[in-house]
């Protein structure tokens, strides 16, 4: 009898939607040393925060599912010295959601950058669950709903270590039957029946909204790989091709960003916003004379800008619907194919060649994300620095 060879098994690399491939979009270098090694960031501060977010809006809506507790609810103040033993809070405090969700991220490393953060990042959560949560929370059918797909790699790619590759993602899905259920005043299904009219997508007699959640600020309106705005569209695009691959969805025809920290924005996150008015790079403004405008105008540091903001204008800078259509799929599943062939011929070259800094280069255009890069102090192109600049070593303390 013939025996056949044992070939060695296939490897098909996976990738994350947002912990690999935006990832690397935010900054080459970075993801590099961050997910290509055992050791983690020393301060993950900004992961801490937005996984503080997801954590609390998804334990406040399984919550609000299981008991059904009107809102809005309470949200105590919780100092840094409560978050281990508490206060003998109710379930549904806000504060005490928030301590739950602090002291699981605490098991794994992930601490917030200092008070003022924490403090932020709670106030914040309590916004989106006291103003969002009574709009949302009704429409939601699986919440955080895993999900997962594999794609061939693009024709003509030769050497990779593998010919498909995997990828995942995790998101909240919305049906048209919840949709359909709730007032038209509802703020959800208002804006994306607003937006799908607008830009007259056929919408089909059932079909799934995709909800993601972002602790970070409305990103101004640009395109390109580096541009925050088009990599959220592109990762809500994947997302509908993901839900997809479910023998039981629904056409998604849309996806809703949250932009937490439209909710309740720093003053300097209130300047930002003015200077984008400025320069015609946000698709979200205030009419010219009205207090939201007075406020944008007047903003100064040091005052609480933020608050002075009407709330139908922060929720409008924080709702972002994306028309998901066929077309539109396939520019973001051509986009992501690139960047996957980018990463793989990197690993290629860091294989082939042994130095890390040739075979990956840093991009990132962010000075957020250079702050809390453990390796800001031997990067070789940190933000806002030109070809001029020289590695220095740290400061001694």
């Amino acid at each position: 009898m013939a025996l056949v060879a044992r070939h060695e098994p296939t490897t098909i690399p996976n990738y994350s939607l947002t912990g690999d491939l935006l990832a690397y979009l935010r900054c080459g270098l970075q993801y590099r040393y961050q997910n290509g090694s055992a050791l983690p960031p020393a301060r993950p501060v900004q992961l801490w925060f937005g996984e503080f977010i997801h954590g609390v809006l998804e334990m406040a809506y399984t919550l609000w599912k299981e008991r059904n507790i009107p809102l809005p609810w309470p949200s105590s103040v919780i100092e840094w010295d409560e978050r281990i033993g508490g206060k003998g809070l109710p379930d549904h405090d806000i504060g005490e959601i928030g301590r739950r969700v602090e002291a699981v991220l605490a098991v794994q490393g992930k601490i917030p950058r200092n008070r003022d953060a924490r403090m932020t990042a709670y106030a914040r959560a309590a916004e989106a669950i006291n103003i969002v949560g009574p709009h949302l929370f009704p429409l939601v059918v699986f919440a955080e709903e895993p999900l997962a797909g594999s794609r061939p790699m693009p024709a003509g790619t030769t050497g990779l270590r593998a010919e498909r590759y995997g990828v995942t993602g995790v998101a909240d899905v919305l049906t048209h039957v919840s949709l359909a259920s709730v007032p038209a005043a509802n703020l959800i299904r208002a804006a994306v029946e607003e937006v799908l009219n607008a830009q007259g997508v056929a919408v089909p007699g059932e079909y799934e909204v995709i909800v993601d959640y972002k602790g970070a600020a409305r990103p101004e309106v640009g395109t390109g790989q580096e541009s925050y705005w088009q990599q959220h569209d592109w990762q809500i695009q994947m997302y509908g091709w993901l839900r997809a691959r479910r023998p039981d969805a629904k056409p998604v025809i849309a996806g809703v960003v949250l932009y937490v920290n439209e909710l309740l924005p720093s003053t300097t996150d209130v300047i930002e916003i003015r200077r984008q008015v400025q320069r015609g790079v946000t698709d979200v403004t205030p009419v010219r004379g009205s207090p939201d405008y007075y406020a944008l105008t007047t903003a100064r540091p040091g005052t609480v800008a933020g608050r002075e903001l009407s709330e139908a204008f922060r929720l409008r800078r924080a709702l972002r619907v994306i028309a998901v259509t066929e077309d539109s799929k396939r520019v973001a599943e051509a986009a992501f194919d690139g960047v996957v062939v980018d990463i793989e011929r990197r690993l290629q070259n860091e294989i082939g060649g042994g130095d890390i800094l040739q075979a990956w280069v840093p991009s990132c255009s962010d000075p957020d994300t250079c702050v809390a890069c453990d390796s800001r102090y031997y990067c070789p192109k940190p933000a806002g620095k030109d070809h001029t600049h020289r590695i220095e070593p740290p400061p001694v303390p």
